[in-house]
């Protein structure tokens, strides 16, 4: 099982929303040895969380892998060797374009040129600790239908030469998609193929969403929360987990009764082509999971 954790109700860090530490601290001691990772982001930008630091630390002291997805907005070469030190095991940044025109029109307010410092401090940082850890990737969101394959590479080239000479493990390259259908798309990636039929999701099988109050929902892309499982305040993981609603919803997704069920009736990812109901793009992701479980 993976577990996902909306860490803070993002909100500015002098207003209340963090997750509770003690509740945290609770949920790790109960899955510790039953699960493989946990996601410390959801819904919201981790590094605001003002327990970020501890609560990789506190998950890494009990043997969990942590991993978080940032904007990097709030990364200083402080926060940044803490995290490294408190033994983050994977960080990926969401950089939204190539080219400062590119990533300020799809960021809002950021700035292209001190968020790129921001990460290319934070590899540096790393290579002063000699340190392997966190795998360091930076995730792209690319508008394939706004540029040829050619300027899109062009362009992916000139980026990457910021990194050059730095522990930048990775970069990965997203198609948008829908959210549970809260978001309507103009074209489709020709490399995601899509299916006239509903798939299985592979969700309810293998995951659980926490949002920072301790509510828990079955699915990371029900962004508004419409499925709520249960509650962390009151319940185990465990209870949860194997609770008669996901075990419903399981049933409902094994008989293909999925009509009638928010939102997972609009969510492209069920309608995307699978090897044994796994979306293509992913089964070599699902594949390594499983493995080391």
């Amino acid at each position: 099982m993976k577990c996902r954790f909306c860490v803070n109700k993002d909100l500015p860090p002098d207003m209340k929303g963090d997750m509770d530490f003690n509740l945290f601290k609770r949920i790790i001691d109960e899955i510790y040895g039953k699960v493989y990772d946990i996601n410390l982001f959801h819904r919201g930008e981790p590094l605001l969380n003002r327990n970020i630091v501890s609560m990789v630390s506190y998950a890494s002291s009990r043997g969990i892998k942590t991993r978080i997805h940032t904007n990097a907005t709030l990364l200083d070469k402080d926060l940044s060797r803490k995290l490294i030190l408190a033994g983050l095991d994977l960080i990926s940044f969401s950089f939204d374009g190539y080219t400062k025109e590119e990533y300020e029109k799809n960021r809002s307010g950021a700035n292209f040129s001190e968020n790129l410092g921001r990460i290319v401090d934070f590899l540096k940082v790393k290579n002063e600790l000699r340190s392997k850890k966190p795998y360091t990737i930076i995730q792209v969101i690319e508008q394939k239908e706004k540029l040829s394959g050619s300027e899109i590479r062009k362009q992916r080239k000139i980026f990457l030469k910021n990194f050059e000479n730095l522990p930048l493990n990775k970069i990965v390259t997203r198609t948008p998609h829908n959210w549970g259908g809260l978001l309507k798309l103009n074209g489709t990636d020709k490399k995601r193929k899509m299916d006239s039929k509903k798939s299985l999701c592979t969700f309810p099988w293998y995951s659980l969403t926490v949002s920072y109050d301790g509510r828990v929902f079955l699915c990371p892309q029900d962004f508004e929360g419409k499925i709520c499982l249960g509650s962390l305040n009151n319940e185990k993981v465990s209870e949860i987990f194997n609770g008669k609603i996901i075990k419903r919803m399981r049933d409902r997704f094994i008989s293909g009764e999925v009509e009638n069920i928010i939102p997972c009736n609009d969510c492209d990812r069920i309608t995307r082509k699978t090897l044994l109901k796994v979306p293509l793009e992913y089964l070599g992701i699902f594949i390594k999971d499983r493995l080391r479980v």
